[in-house]
């Protein structure tokens, strides 16, 4: 009872096909929410096995995923309990800038207002947490990563969550990301890509995020709206996605995913960034995913002039991937070197286990303290990675869950 097998398979296919095609390894894989649709936890296992059919194709991993959340990865019923929308109520409620910017610092460093606003995304962090993309304010509201573009210089991801005042009320203008948003800044030799899964006209305080982010980040991803839609800027892309099976009730129902090429030409004092966006669009007899074109060319690109660095800057700054974990924060490692990728396809294979399994492992190693009871599973396991970074066990935790999956 899947009618949507079919289109997911020729995707895999589709974009296999591509990646051979431009012969260039995938960096990242990037969601930009709805990864569930009732955020369920037997929808994620599924899209945990999926994703993982996908990188295989693409010559890719699981640690190279990137994601979001969206507003079907809200549990619904989680977030219309009534003490839930009554701090809904009191966000929307703001009737000024300046309010609202009170409102939601004050709620989201508070520990209580912060578990309630957040608890209708436990199961989409428990899924993301694996990635180290699982948030929680204040010290995790937004996801991060760092990639090399080929000069050297750093692509910095960072995902917005626009999610955690959703719930069936949503309505356009309605929504709202954490104030932390507006503190991403631009950088000498980093570069950025920011993901969020609402388009601005979505968010309360959309025109300001716009203006922002139009200073400071130079590709811009959005989901939610399923009609595919590019849009240049002079120092900006942003990309409307499609949705990978949207519902097929839909109108102007268009199943479709992108591929993005970046690259940095030029002197280290007359840089640029060539942006190419192939946008693949489902067609139907016969069946097949096709280029988008842009008049007649089958790519869009653009051409974003950047700011002048030189690389040897990159190695007096010793930049850092942030994608790690935080809260107790692990070692900053450097960007140009794997222990990241390691310790994320560590973390990949320890979230396959059961949930006795990881507990197991984590009483083995003394991992486990009194104070992690009450916390949600998600941020139990991760401190169980924090801990065994800071004593040294992150070996034994790796030869444990290898042990436990062979025995399976």
């Amino acid at each position: 009872m899947d009618p949507n097998s079919h289109l997911r398979n020729e995707l895999l296919l589709d974009a296999a096909g591509m990646c051979a095609k431009l012969g260039t390894p995938l960096s990242g894989v990037l969601i930009s929410g709805d990864v569930a649709f009732a955020g369920d936890t037997a929808e994620y296992a599924f899209a945990l096995s999926w994703l993982e059919d996908l990188c295989s194709r693409c010559g890719t991993t699981l640690a190279n995923v990137f994601v979001i959340p969206g507003n079907h990865d809200v549990v619904r019923s989680v977030a219309s309990r009534h003490v839930i929308q009554a701090l809904h109520h009191d966000i929307k409620a703001a009737v000024s800038d300046v309010a609202l910017d009170g409102i939601l610092r004050g709620l989201l460093s508070d520990p209580e207002a912060k578990r309630l606003l957040y608890e209708s995304l436990n199961n989409y962090n428990l899924f993301a947490g694996q990635f180290f993309c699982d948030l929680l304010p204040p010290e995790r509201s937004i996801a991060t990563r760092e990639l090399i573009l080929n000069d050297g210089s750093i692509l910095r991801l960072s995902g917005l969550n626009s999610t955690f005042v959703s719930s069936t009320a949503d309505r356009a203008g309605d929504l709202f990301v954490d104030p932390a948003c507006f503190q991403i800044s631009r950088k000498e030799g980093v570069e950025h890509l920011v993901m969020c899964h609402h388009p601005y006209h979505w968010l309360r305080h959309g025109d300001s995020l716009r203006d922002h982010l139009n200073d400071v980040a130079r590709i811009h991803l959005f989901g939610h709206e399923h009609t595919n839609r590019i849009e240049m800027g002079r120092d900006w892309v942003r990309v409307a996605a499609s949705a990978a099976h949207p519902d097929r009730t839909e109108r102007g129902w268009e199943p479709g995913y992108n591929l993005l090429e970046l690259t940095v030409f030029g002197s280290e004092l007359d840089r640029y960034l060539d942006v190419r966006v192939h946008v693949r669009i489902w067609q139907q007899r016969p069946d097949q995913f096709r280029a988008k074109m842009d008049r007649e060319s089958d790519v869009f690109r653009h051409t974003i002039k950047l700011d002048a660095w030189v690389p040897s800057s990159l190695a007096a700054t010793n930049p850092v991937e942030s994608a790690v974990l935080s809260g107790s924060p692990l070692p900053l490692e450097p960007a140009r070197s794997e222990p990241m990728d390691t310790l994320r396809d560590i973390s990949v294979r320890f979230f396959k286990l059961t949930l006795s399994q990881k507990s197991s492992i984590a009483g083995k190693l003394d991992l486990l303290e009194e104070q992690d009871l009450n916390q949600p599973d998600f941020e139990r396991f991760r401190r169980v990675f924090i801990r065994a970074r800071d004593r040294g066990l992150l070996e034994d935790l790796d030869r444990e869950i290898q042990a436990a999956m062979e025995s399976r």
